[in-house]
């Protein structure tokens, strides 16, 4: 196979296993750098090297967050509180 085929079943693989849901988002994240190692995509190095940048370890301190928001019920409650505000409309339309 190619390396062009080959990238994209490593791809469809993973929005599968991110579609199916039944895997954490990290343990996808590790799968798929490793089976972009393992077919040779990419070397050791670079299928790593992303797992150190600032934007990523931002954003999964944002999935732990908003983790610990959801088990505290606080997006319950907001959720909640923002339906009473409204009245329970749902969103509206104005044409013209």
């Amino acid at each position: 196979m190619s390396d062009a085929t080959l990238s994209l079943v490593v791809l469809a693989g993973t929005l599968v296993l991110f579609v199916w849901n039944r895997l954490s988002v990290g343990l996808v994240a590790v799968i798929s750098a490793l089976a972009l190692y393992a077919t040779g995509l990419v070397d050791a190095t670079t299928a790593v090297s992303g797992f150190g940048d600032p934007v990523v370890v931002f954003i999964a301190g944002l999935f732990v967050i908003a983790e610990g928001l959801d088990a505290a019920g606080v997006t319950t409650w907001a959720g909640r509180a923002l339906v009473e505000r409204t009245g329970g409309a749902g969103a509206r339309c104005s044409s013209g």
